[in-house]
């Protein structure tokens, strides 16, 4: 699944550590009913874009299938009222590479090589391109 060509807003230098930080962020959603789901995810940020992780079938996945549009904040653990939210398009839904992705979301937070969940269920990753980015703190 891939969208339109969006341009990312720059994330300000004053707040790009809380994206290179394993904080986990405050993931919304919009569910088929038209209303807000938020879920905790890990992520990480690489060349303009964010890259979360889940499993296909999950109300996330089926959520974002439907409205590809996310919202998230990444809240300073040590001050929080310093925190950067992001909104924009999800431009990408791949299985290639899942597998692999959410093994170094697994490191990144908990140092173990590999994700300690279920197995068998089919990783999903997607990537955001920062629309809207606001800063607090």
């Amino acid at each position: 699944m891939s969208a339109p060509i969006v341009q990312a807003e720059a994330i300000p230098e004053s707040h790009r550590d809380l994206l290179e930080q394993p904080i986990v962020t405050s993931l919304a959603t919009t569910l088929s009913d038209g209303t807000p789901q938020v879920t905790p995810v890990w992520f990480n940020y690489e060349d303009g874009h964010i890259f979360f992780n889940s499993a296909r079938g999950r109300l996330k996945d089926r959520a974002i299938r439907e409205h590809p549009y996310v919202a998230m904040t990444m809240i300073d653990p040590n001050n929080p009222y310093r925190y950067i939210a992001i909104r924009g398009p999800v431009v990408e839904i791949t299985e290639e590479g899942a597998r692999e992705h959410i093994n170094f979301l697994s490191n990144r937070y908990t140092g173990r090589e590999t994700y300690p969940g279920p197995t068998d269920e089919q990783r999903v990753k997607y990537v955001v391109v920062p629309e809207h980015v606001a800063t607090m703190g």
